[in-house]
């Protein structure tokens, strides 16, 4: 083969690894962990034909079960209706069916339809139809190749006292380099690793030819060995573009090479393994099955042709899906219903405004806080527009604070306040010195012998708090409260905006106004109110501080955007754009804890004398909303007990939230299931069951469509990868979750592990989602519901390809109505249809039409 061939060759190999990606989700570090929908990379189907697919690779299941659904049918979550709806969005032409007439009893084709789902036999446990050869053969080579994959995943991707040897080479090299010493493997097998190429593009096609893998086959090949162990490959495919030594290419070479070293030499179990479905019922089965269940005499010869020809459009593979539109409509149903009753707003202004960030967690916190009194609050993506890089007073690395999908455009830094003087130096010594305590000490437990010294230097001490931590967690606490007070007094600190140019700082704010449609009748107080959670001992913090911004806290945003918008120019800047932000109102920034419901005013030193009284009546209220808050929760959380007081609930979720033992600190955004863009009237006086994503939008005042756009290409985006993250963590637990923390085993930043080796878990824990055997969070794709002109709304989604992908494949569902009033309407391929009636054309996706 000549250079040029073999350049190709490397080429096309590249490629088909990329392709293969696809069937990968993107999996983030811990400390930096976003939400993302594993199935994304699939997102160009349908979501139907894509969760087929995904069964087909990873042997997981889309949906529930049908066991599972008809003990919902059972007890009412899913309804009749719910599931004749479905049949009939799925087989428009349904009801012109005649009635068929069985032993005297007539027969709808929905009723038939129906009672085969509730009594028909269910469909059979999936299985991966994707498999490497190792598989089909039931070689032991197959675990080896799994566990050996594992091993070296974790040595070079995580942190360890000993740095795997020759890692500044890169993986591949540094695997090739040891890889033949491991004296686990028999001699011929480490005789094949010595031998392996130098270059990993030419190790893979090197072992690729020995398995007898063909070019058209390659793809499919890499998907079955990436699927075996998808939490590490999705790891590494995060890894790929991040200049770390590691790449999907050069893990293929590893796996693919041992595979083909050890089916050659250690094939000690040759008997194939039979992976087929049983034999789906036929539609006579079918009928055999409902004439037992309605206690029928057998029908007539015409009479089971007839119920066979109806039952065979509906086949059985189908009717976990028609299940899930089931279960989904009987809740956005119910929702829409709700949502028809405008509530009208006060007719005058409100003394306090509240911004929150749109998390369905501040849901709860808006409804209880406008309990109080006249307060109107807000809904806005948590980073206020201010896509920053912020570093804190202390120093250290900055951080984005802001999306994922938005790059920072500016660096904010902290900065003492001028008048803390000598307190600040205290602080910033004692700071420092209680982080590098902290970190030593976790160092220190994470190394090889690290441990063994701790206990002799420490031991006196550490038993002792570990008791406390274990025993008395509120105490224990406040006792390193208090002692990092002691060598760290909080001082006075502010947010440095000056490098922002004038037309930057006036332009965020801008943004956020307009398209939330607060424009005037501005309060004595507008609170930008972000939101973070405190947890001990939680590998998964993160995912609760936030999914959408790599687990940061809103803090910096809501200071950085409340600072800009109190200052003289950025206000006579907006004026100069219609907004004008009367004198007497000051801007505030706060933090909402979730896991403790507290929310803490930011900066309160920079509030004038003028609104003392007014920051005081905010903050008693605050905590009074809450507290009441936090008694909704805990009547939700295992082991709470019955419903508590306020000030009981309080004191409980605060304890929580410090307990080193709790794998249940909060629930997070388990159930969320809507996204809401419209005006607070549209759901003021509801109890949304923090289920919602609640975005503030004006349509009056957007009249070029520019806020919806922006609402919709990204926060909206950001939200469908926290549903689906959920979602598919709940459905399918084995693969895209990541199992119960009681037997996590934290590596480096990189993942958890369920024990001490296998694959890297994927998702969300178990005890984000369900408690025991029940599911706490309902698995439902998201309803995102706009109150804008539907030409508006079409307008954005023709010209933005991520949305004609996840709406048009159904990822989403869209109702929308152009204003109060209105009956809402349903977005669909060809025209927007009333949102329960039957379409009129047939779905795309559907293949099992009436003849």
């Amino acid at each position: 083969m000549t250079d040029r061939q073999l350049d190709s060759r490397r080429t096309r190999l590249r490629s088909d690894v990329r392709l293969a990606a696809r069937a990968l989700p993107t999996h983030y570090p811990l400390g930096t962990f976003i939400a993302v929908n594993p199935l994304g990379g699939l997102q160009s189907m349908p979501f139907e034909q894509a969760i087929r697919r995904a069964s087909d690779l990873y042997g997981m299941r889309g949906t529930f079960d049908e066991d599972t659904f008809r003990s919902l049918h059972a007890r009412g979550r899913i309804t009749d209706a719910d599931v004749e709806q479905a049949l009939l969005r799925r087989f428009p032409r349904l009801p012109k069916e005649p009635q068929v007439e069985l032993s005297g009893r007539r027969i709808t084709a929905v009723e038939l339809l129906r009672a085969d789902l509730v009594h028909g036999e269910p469909v059979s446990n999936p299985f991966r139809r994707y498999r490497i050869r190792a598989e089909q053969v039931a070689s032991n080579a197959v675990d080896t190749v799994d566990a050996q994959a594992a091993k070296w995943s974790a040595a070079f991707l995580g942190e360890s006292a000993w740095p795997m040897p020759g890692r500044h080479l890169g993986f591949y090299s540094a695997w090739r380099m040891l890889a033949h010493n491991d004296r686990t493997l028999s001699p011929a097998v480490r005789s094949e690793l010595r031998a392996c190429a130098d270059r990993p593009d030419d190790a893979l096609l090197e072992a690729l030819r020995a398995l007898d893998v063909a070019d058209e086959e390659r793809v499919s090949y890499f998907q079955a060995h990436l699927t075996r162990q998808p939490g590490w490959a999705a790891h590494v495919h995060w890894c790929s573009d991040r200049e770390t030594g590691i790449d999907l290419l050069q893990y293929l070479a590893m796996r693919v090479t041992y595979e083909a070293a050890l089916l050659k030499y250690d094939q000690r179990q040759p008997t194939p393994v039979r992976h087929q479905s049983p034999e789906p019922p036929t539609a006579r089965d079918r009928v055999a099955r409902l004439v037992e269940v309605w206690a029928l005499p057998q029908p007539s010869r015409s009479e089971a042709i007839t119920l066979a020809r109806l039952l065979a459009a509906m086949p059985p593979q189908a009717r976990p899906m028609i299940w899930q539109n089931a279960y989904e409509a009987h809740y956005q149903d119910e929702l829409l219903s709700r949502l028809s009753i405008d509530s009208r707003s006060p007719a005058s202004p409100a003394h306090t405004q509240l911004i929150a960030c749109i998390d369905t967690r501040s849901e709860g916190l808006r409804r209880h806080l406008e309990a109080r009194g006249d307060y109107e609050t807000f809904g806005f993506a948590g980073f206020f527009a201010v896509a920053i890089r912020f570093t804190n007073m202390l120093g250290g690395a900055p951080v984005d604070s802001c999306p994922v999908l938005i790059a920072p455009s500016h660096d904010v830094v902290e900065e003492p306040d001028t008048r803390s003087g000598v307190a600040t130096k205290r602080t910033v010594t004692g700071a420092v010195r209680v982080a590098g305590a902290e970190s030593a000490f976790h160092a220190a437990k994470e190394s090889m012998t690290g441990p063994f010294t701790l206990a002799e230097a420490a031991g006196w001490i550490a038993g002792p708090l570990a008791a406390a931590k274990t025993l008395a967690p509120s105490f224990a606490g406040s006792v390193r409260r208090r002692f990092r007070s002691v060598m760290a007094p909080p001082v006075s600190t502010k947010v440095n905006v000056d490098a922002m140019q004038l037309a930057d700082r006036a332009l965020f704010g801008l943004v956020m106004l307009k398209t939330i449609g607060l424009t005037e009748h501005f309060g004595r107080l507008v609170v930008l109110c972000g939101h973070e959670s405190s947890t001990e001992n939680n590998p998964y913090q993160a995912s609760l501080d936030c999914g959408a911004c790599g687990g940061q806290s809103g803090s910096p945003n809501a200071r950085t955007a409340a600072r800009i918008l109190n200052q003289p120019d950025v206000r006579d800047e907006l004026a100069r754009s219609g907004i004008r932000i009367p004198e007497h109102t000051h801007v505030v920034a706060a933090v909402h804890d979730t896991t403790t419901d507290c929310v803490t005013v930011l900066d309160p030193h920079l509030v004038p004398p003028s609104h003392r009284a007014d920051l005081t009546r905010l903050e008693t209220d605050l905590a009074a909303a809450g507290r009441t808050l936090a008694s909704e929760r805990s009547a939700t959380l295992p082991g709470a007990g019955k419903r508590k007081s306020p000030n009981a609930a309080a004191a409980h979720v605060a304890g929580r939230s410090v307990d080193w033992a709790q794998v249940y600190p909060e629930w997070g955004l388990a159930g969320n299931a809507a996204f809401i863009i419209g005006p607070r009237t549209m759901t003021r006086t509801l109890d949304l069951q923090r289920r919602a994503f609640l975005h503030s939008y004006d349509g009056e005042a957007d009249v070029d469509g520019t806020a919806l756009e922006t609402i919709l290409t990204a926060p909206l985006v950001v939200a469908q990868w926290i549903n689906n993250q959920y979602y598919f963590s709940t459905v399918a637990p084995a693969v895209f979750g990541a199992g119960t923390k009681t037997i996590h085993n934290v590596v480096g930043d990189v993942g958890v592990l369920a024990g001490h080796s296998g694959d890297l878990r994927l998702g969300l824990p178990w005890q984000s989602v369900g408690h025991g055997h029940r599911h706490v969070h309902e698995p439902q794709r998201l309803l995102a519901i706009i109150e804008a002109p539907l030409a508006r709304v079409d307008a954005v989604i023709s010209r933005n390809p991520i949305l004609q992908q996840i709406i048009g494949n159904d990822w989403i569902t869209i109702a929308a109505r152009g204003r109060p009033g209105e009956p809402w309407q349903r977005w669909t391929h060809t025209a927007w249809r009333p949102w329960n009636g039957t379409p009129i054309e047939e779905t795309a996706h559907n293949e099992e039409m009436f003849s």
